[in-house]
């Protein structure tokens, strides 16, 4: 047991081709961690902003290539999320623990493991078509009935209701449907990486350790939402910052809810985070 819990833990942990093993307790944290996890992504960048600030830039623009892609352009991108989280996983894994890094490293889910992280990504694009298609079912279905009561009746005025009401109901159950498949992607990537497991097992652990902690996991999302949203008034340019920002704050986030041993110094054993707590 020792030597399986150190493997997690060695310079490049996610090149060992070792069998899947068993995860890790799932730790179940409270609301206050989910800011948490947002300030130490933060502080994982201000440890080397040029690295990340690169690291987005590059993977900004794949994702922007790809996206010019006529029709096929979207579901690309939804394709290369968590490919390219992988390799952000591995950056912030070096830079945590001050081990060399390379603008390579954030490309590492297309050579290693990449199976696993390629299928989570297809899970991830087919979810969001589901989505998006049931939205549009619900939305363009109440705007029909809408318009249809406006234009046979003498009450325009409820077929606007009817519209407006039917609307927000497709936006309301289409956020609610985005939350669960969130969940099951974002831890994902790390412990597709980290542990050797397949996607299908990722994603269940991934939404798993996610419930147990919903109030955390909703107070990061939407302080992620939001980050994203202010980018807008930069035109789209603090993505380079807040990328990394996301990064970080996913891997914070597996360290934190997985009982994880610690790197070890001087030949001491390897502590979770809990133990060196309590010591």
């Amino acid at each position: 047991m020792p030597e399986r819990q150190t493997r997690h833990h060695r310079q490049s942990p996610w090149q060992d081709n070792h069998p899947p093993e068993t995860l890790p307790p799932i730790r179940h944290v409270t609301v206050g961690h989910g800011v948490r996890w947002i300030g130490e992504g933060w502080a994982l960048f201000v440890r080397r902003p040029g690295l990340w600030l690169i690291t987005a830039l590059l993977q900004t623009l794949l994702i922007l290539l790809v996206m010019l892609v006529p029709v096929l352009g979207q579901v690309g991108a939804h394709l290369l999320m968590p490919v390219l989280s992988a390799g952000l996983m591995v950056v912030a894994h070096r830079v945590q623990y001050n081990e060399p890094v390379a603008i390579a490293d954030a490309f590492t889910g297309f050579r290693e493991h990449a199976p696993a992280v390629v299928n989570v990504g297809v899970w991830y694009m087919l979810g969001w078509m589901l989505i998006v298609a049931l939205g549009l079912l619900l939305g363009g279905g109440a705007a029909l009935s809408g318009m249809a009561v406006g234009l046979e009746t003498q009450y325009e005025w409820l077929g606007v209701v009817i519209s407006v009401f039917g609307i927000i109901l497709a936006v309301t159950i289409s956020l609610l449907l985005v939350l669960p498949l969130v969940m099951s992607v974002w831890l994902a990537p790390p412990l597709a990486v980290f542990h050797d497991i397949p996607a299908m097992a990722a994603m269940k652990h991934s939404f798993v350790a996610s419930w147990r902690s919903l109030p955390a996991f909703i107070v990061a999302f939407f302080l992620v939402a939001l980050m994203l949203f202010l980018t807008a008034l930069t035109m789209g340019l603090a993505l380079l910052v807040v990328i990394p920002v996301m990064g970080g704050a996913t891997f914070a986030a597996y360290q934190d809810l997985y009982e994880l041993p610690q790197p070890a110094a001087n030949g001491e054993p390897n502590l979770t985070r809990s133990e060196i707590a309590d010591v």
